[in-house]
């Protein structure tokens, strides 16, 4: 059964099985709570959160179509997802009007603004933070809002891999290395909205080294730095070579014990 979504607007990336039997990319093929990153972040939180996930609360930042924030109220977690887009976050409205989850909630806002809706116990940064031009600043803001624990899905900067740089690209800003990422030259809302996977603020990103990452998690303050392998899928040694080597792409934890 095909989805009655309107066509002008279409996901593309969060395959979301919706209560009326339907998909948001019309098939069940690639369900994105199938997908070994959705399955990992709710094997992590169930155990981060044994006693369960009722009356504790987590955000999704930059959640794009919603996919993550369903899974994790599905778990029980009051859950709110934030994304800046609005042709992102009209697909958000669609699916929280599909299904029969009162503790899921979005905002259209940027990230940046998070402060204003609180603390979390758990926060989702996955696919976001390559896109910012201050990390650091970033992490430690999300730091002051989260009592527990941070998840950080991103790529890094790297001299081999897709997303390569020759060692001389490498410069240092708020005091880690890493490259500058040039996002795009978007000049007006209309053109930003076109460009889907984006940044939306900063027309370029700095991406940190990976042995920087978990430093700048820790110094931020989560005394308890881990990395989680299991997000790469099911055979982790083909994961490894095409995520940490081929994609550039990690997932650190940040806990604070």
């Amino acid at each position: 059964m095909i989805s009655s979504l309107n066509l002008t607007n279409q996901f593309t990336a969060h395959n979301i099985h919706l209560d009326d039997g339907t998909f948001t990319m019309g098939s069940p093929n690639n369900e994105l709570a199938r997908h070994p990153r959705a399955e990992s972040a709710v094997r992590l939180l169930r155990a981060l959160f044994p006693q369960g996930c009722k009356g504790k609360r987590i955000v999704d930042l930059g959640c794009l179509e919603g996919g993550y924030a369903v899974e994790f109220a599905r778990m029980g977690f009051d859950t709110l997802g934030i994304e800046v887009r609005s042709n992102n976050f009209s697909n958000c409205l669609y699916v929280k009007k599909h299904l029969d989850l009162p503790n899921l909630e979005f905002a259209q806002d940027s990230v940046w603004n998070i402060a204003k809706y609180g603390k979390f116990d758990a926060i989702y940064c996955c696919g976001l933070l390559y896109h910012l031009d201050r990390p650091v600043a970033f992490l430690e803001l999300l730091s002051s809002l989260c009592n527990k624990a941070l998840i950080v899905n991103t790529h890094y900067a790297a001299t081999v891999g897709n997303h390569a740089k020759p060692t001389e690209k490498f410069v240092e800003s708020e005091g880690v290395v890493g490259f500058w990422y040039d996002e795009h030259n978007a000049g007006s809302d209309e053109e930003r909205e076109r460009l889907k996977w984006a940044s939306w603020e900063n027309t370029r990103s700095f991406w940190p080294k990976r042995e920087y990452l978990p430093q700048m998690i820790k110094r931020a303050g989560f005394d308890l730095v881990l990395e989680q392998f299991d997000c790469v899928g099911p055979d982790i040694v083909q994961g490894i070579n095409d995520h940490l080597i081929g994609d550039s792409r990690v997932q650190f934890v940040g806990i604070k014990s």
